[in-house]
């Protein structure tokens, strides 16, 4: 009998079950399959759509970066101290450049540089997409514009491309007050997301101070390539370059190009400022450097000739340098001693060309001595054995309280980097620093500005024109809100000296410049100015020597401060000369040529006559303070 297993219809019906269970299994996986296929889909074309769109068009579209114009500057009377220029640019389009040896042999002759720079010129550009030109060589002039058309059949991948480059027209002139531009740094770049590879930044002065304002926005143009980087479409612009916004500065070019004709070959530093509001007319450091080189690539002889140069001068010596103030810290002791008591105009003190305190004999400039001075006359004559005697009356605190006072020990804030705020000599100064106990005899010697008591230019400027002012201190200020609006004086400090102190300490002043005092070459026939001068020893050889008598190096360093005219005064000066000699004879003279031109502009060829902007209204007199009984 046949086994039901072995029937035929059996076996038919097992085989069938057996396909469509591997169907189903099949169908199953395509279903997975072409779920995962539409998943994917999705997820590529709707919600992530944008993104993978984006990275697409980044392959596709090379963004290049479109440099900002950055803003000018100007002076109070609207003359141009910074501006742009248009530079040429020699560049080989690497598209088309095929054999880079003949190429570089060829232009090596014709644009002056040896094939090595060539190449290495060239060979930089290799990470960058290939439609980029190659800048050989920046800045050409039209001689060498004329030599390569006249071979461009030989070298047809080299084009002419302009662009702006930072332009100072006063050279070094203004160079410590501008500053100067230059490739951002990687610090700068990591610091500051909006900024890119490439960007012009300030790196000194007014252009590193005032970056923001200055530089711009930057644009984009955008470029069609391949897989390999070669341009494939147009290039068209995605977002146009914001300019940067323009600076009105107080300075007055006039002054400046004055103060600093009148220096000469000397090393040193000069500001003239507006005792009204801090407005600076005129600053300078010298020696100085020429910032048109900072703007293109300078050779490494232009290098070695500003950083090995002994005089420094990309040192801001008006800011950044510190210097004994020497006999103009003589106004400082005179004000403590009249605000405190301990001496008046009567006061006098016999010189017999030295005084012995604490058992040692300090010398006064005039080895015969001045005889019998009161406190006009010692200031006129700058006798040093009188300061010596108040200055001992007024004790070291006191000094120091009111040095800190007129502003010295700390930066005046004026609106650039790298400013320095100096040293106030006290006892807690000295323990602080040198762990070491103050002691008497130092007093005497910052007496006279000597000693451990550090200024700078500008604070000593500050310092004129609050005795020129009525005891007011204002932040010095370069920049201007704009083309005709003045600063918003800033009143840091009010000293609130008395009307007796401030009229015998300018009466005293006055005298050093009319009376045959040590200022006398700083006066104008009309004008009534008054000062202080100051000689700081540098070396103890010095010390009663003729400075003409010594070599450069050994001579002792000159101040000149003060202010113009004496009543109503509208300027304030400090200049400083290293190894000047005396202040009378060097800085004095100085402040002689930059006053004229600013008392004298209408009478002076060449000099623009009267001012763009108005002068904010004069400060009203302050109140004077009831006299304390001594």
């Amino acid at each position: 009998m046949l086994d039901y297993r072995d029937r035929k219809e059996l076996r038919d019906y097992l085989e069938e079950r057996r396909l469509n269970g591997r169907l189903l299994i099949v169908r199953v996986l395509f279903a997975l399959l072409f779920t995962a296929c539409l998943s994917g889909l999705y997820y590529l074309q709707v919600a992530e759509g944008e993104r993978y769109a984006a990275l697409s068009d980044s392959n596709r579209l090379h963004r290049a970066v479109i440099h900002p114009l950055r803003g000018n500057m100007y002076d109070r009377r609207r003359r141009a101290l910074v501006a742009n220029r248009t530079s040429f640019n020699v560049v080989i389009d690497r598209e088309k450049l095929r054999d880079v040896d003949s190429a570089v042999r060829l232009l090596a002759p014709i644009l002056d540089l040896d094939e090595k720079t060539l190449r290495q010129r060239i060979e930089r550009y290799r990470s960058r997409p290939a439609f980029e030109a190659a800048i050989l060589k920046e800045d050409v002039d039209l001689s060498e514009i004329a030599r390569l058309e006249a071979r461009r059949y030989e070298i047809p991948q080299i084009s002419i491309t302009t662009e702006a480059k930072r332009y100072y027209p006063q050279g070094p002139a203004l160079a410590h007050v501008v500053g100067y531009v230059g490739e951002a740094s990687e610090a700068q770049l990591e610091a500051d997301p909006q900024m890119q590879m490439g960007d012009i930044v300030g790196k000194a002065g007014l252009e590193k101070a005032h970056d923001d304002r200055l530089r711009g926005q930057s644009g984009e143009q955008l470029v069609e390539v391949n897989s390999v980087g070669r341009a494939i479409g147009p290039v068209f612009v995605g977002t146009h370059p914001t300019p940067g916004n323009d600076l009105y500065l107080t300075l007055d070019m006039d002054l400046q190009l004055a103060l600093v004709k009148a220096f000469g070959e000397e090393a040193g530093a000069g500001v003239f400022l507006d005792p009204r509001n801090g407005e600076i007319l005129a600053m300078a450091s010298l020696p100085a450097f020429d910032p048109n080189l900072f703007a293109s690539r300078f050779t490494p002889d232009e290098w070695r000739a500003i950083g090995g140069n002994p005089l420094h001068p990309m040192q801001d010596r008006v800011i950044s340098s510190t210097f004994s103030p020497g006999s103009t810290f003589k106004l400082l002791i005179g004000i403590a001693a009249l605000e405190e008591g301990v001496a008046d105009e009567a006061t006098a003190v016999h010189c017999s060309g030295g005084a012995y305190f604490y058992g040692r004999r300090f010398g006064c400039w005039k080895e015969k001595g001045h005889g019998l001075v009161d406190f006009h006359r010692a200031i006129v004559q700058s006798c040093n054995v009188f300061f010596y005697t108040i200055g001992q009356r007024l004790g070291i605190d006191r000094i120091a309280r009111y040095a800190k006072e007129i502003g010295f020990g700390e930066p005046t804030g004026v609106d650039l980097a790298g400013e320095k705020g100096g040293v106030v000599a006290s006892p807690e100064w000295k323990m602080a620093t040198r762990k070491e106990p103050w002691y008497a005899g130092e007093t005497i010697s910052v007496s006279i500005g000597q000693g451990p008591m550090l200024v700078t230019a500008l604070q000593m400027a500050d310092m004129a024109a609050c005795v020129a002012n009525g005891g007011k201190i204002y932040k010095p200020r370069l920049v201007r809100s704009g083309p005709d609006v003045a600063v918003t004086p800033e009143l840091i400090h009010d000293v609130k000296l008395s009307s007796h102190t401030l009229a015998v300490l300018r009466s005293a002043m006055w005298g050093v410049v009319h009376e045959s005092g040590t200022g006398v070459r700083a006066g104008l026939p009309d004008v009534d100015v008054v000062g202080k001068t100051g000689t700081v020893q540098v070396f103890k050889a010095s010390a009663g020597v003729d400075s003409d008598k010594l070599s450069k190096a050994m001579r002792d360093h000159a101040w000149f401060v003060g202010y113009a005219p004496r009543e109503n005064p509208v300027i304030a000066f400090a200049v400083f000369v290293e190894h000047g000699g005396h202040g009378g004879s060097i800085s004095a003279p100085i402040v002689h040529d930059v006053l004229q031109v600013h008392f004298n502009r209408d009478r002076l060829p060449g000099l623009v006559p009267s001012p763009v902007t108005p002068r904010p209204t004069p400060q009203p007199p302050l109140v004077a303070r009831a006299e304390k009984a001594r």
